[in-house]
């Protein structure tokens, strides 16, 4: 979160523009209006709006447009540290800021709220093989909002957004665009007056040309007044999310290469072994706090994400992010810690909370120390990572280096192929 409250600002707010914390201070109120109680404990301070479920909303640099234009971006868990994962939106003040809020919270704010919990309230989830979405990726969206001078009018341009099945239509002019990890952030915005209407795809922040022209080739219609219509959808590698939470270690959208990368193979334990083997009720009754790098389950442990690294002969190094579990009062000097900004240096021991392959459930409930935590540039702390363990198995893993064919196998993403 460094980055966040280190951004230089402007000593004053341009004139007729809302301070950035005023702003954000709408948009917590629209996100509770949208789900009552998602905001609860959540902070404003620095530029961001921070809940201490680890997600936050940020005002960020003015990037294009006038001081009407809020550029908010999105951190759906802000402890994957020191790039921390986020999307943005942007909003235009056309009638009162108020309603710029409403309108993020009901977009892009909706999306992220989707992406977080996977109520399926909010916004529209969609597989890779859908009639409605994104082909080749899984696609969470807010579907089309409209508003302008007439109340018909917007909802005739609604409705067109909708039955074009825009993202669909473009998808080929801009999915090899996309981030191959983690999610996009996807806007579509088409509106304007008679004779001077506006056609925009933007892909993370950015105006994409070529989808954009593919919007305005598609024929929607002219309003007889001032009427504009958006969406947004967050557009995610076809193997993250649902498909990623069963047991088992594909599927990553973290940092550490959970896609396999060749040079940085990796993999994401989307659970404690101890949660998965619940109930989906069982879970849902049991799990207190879930913020992707903490969960708290009632009668079953406190467990913090944690990396454990496995050096292999050719140079190279798998990184697990494993669960580890706490006992209580590690976990709340842990917490304490981070927010005062004292983390960097500690050493502290848990145990290990997944089977780790090749080796399996030999591994479970190993004892371990954690640290190696760092101040890396801009003020943001190296997630904890397994550095010794009194487990002699554990403690082989952690100190040797160990060939590519047993750690990987066939999911080896450097592995020739087979003939």
């Amino acid at each position: 979160m460094s980055w966040i409250r280190r951004r230089p600002r402007r000593t004053e707010p341009p004139a007729g523009r809302l301070p950035d914390l005023d702003f954000l201070a709408l948009v917590r109120d629209a996100l509770e209006e949208v789900a009552p109680g998602c905001t609860a404990g959540a902070e404003l301070q620095g530029n961001s709006l921070e809940s201490p479920q680890g997600w936050a909303v940020a005002v960020g640099p003015p990037g294009h447009g006038d001081d009407r234009h809020y550029d908010l971006i999105a951190f759906p868990d802000v402890s994957i540290q020191p790039d921390v994962p986020c999307f943005v939106d942007c909003v235009v003040v056309v009638t009162t800021a108020r309603d710029a809020a409403g309108l993020w919270a009901r977009s892009a704010g909706a999306c992220l709220l989707e992406l977080l919990y996977e109520h399926e309230e909010h916004a529209d989830h969609h597989g890779p093989d859908d009639e409605h979405g994104v082909p080749g990726w899984r696609s969470i969206s807010s579907g089309a909002l409209a508003y302008g001078l007439s109340d018909q009018e917007n909802l005739r341009l609604q409705n067109a957004l909708v039955e074009a099945d825009v993202l669909r239509e473009i998808a080929d002019t801009f999915t090899a665009d996309l981030e191959p990890v983690r999610f996009n952030g996807v806007r579509v915005f088409y509106g304007g007056v008679p004779g001077a209407m506006e056609a925009e795809v933007r892909v993370n922040g950015e105006r994409h040309e070529a989808a954009s022209a593919a919007l305005a080739a598609l024929g929607l219609p002219e309003p007889t007044v001032f009427t504009v219509a958006r969406s947004f959808t967050l557009v995610l590698p076809a193997g993250s999310g649902e498909e990623a939470h069963g047991h088992g270690t594909d599927g990553c959208g973290c940092d550490c290469g959970g896609t396999l990368d060749p040079e940085r193979p990796g993999f994401a334990h989307p659970l404690p072994h101890l949660i998965g083997e619940l109930s989906p009720a069982e879970q849902a009754e049991r799990v207190t706090v879930d913020t992707g790098a903490v969960m708290v389950a009632e009668g079953v442990g406190n467990f913090l994400k944690v990396r454990l690294p496995i050096r292999l002969d050719d140079g190279r190094t798998v990184v697990h992010l494993a669960w580890v579990r706490l006992a209580a009062e590690v976990i709340e000097d842990y917490t304490r810690r981070v927010h005062a900004g004292t983390l960097e240096g500690l050493r502290f021991e848990g145990r290990l909370g997944n089977a780790i392959e090749p080796w399996g459930e030999e591994l479970l409930q190993a004892p371990v120390l954690l640290g190696g935590q760092r101040e890396e540039a801009g003020g943001s702390i190296r997630p904890s990572e397994v550095i010794d363990s009194e487990h002699p198995l554990l403690a082989r893993i952690l100190r040797e280096s160990w060939p590519a064919a047993f750690v990987l196998g066939d999911r080896d993403p450097g592995r020739p192929p087979r003939s």
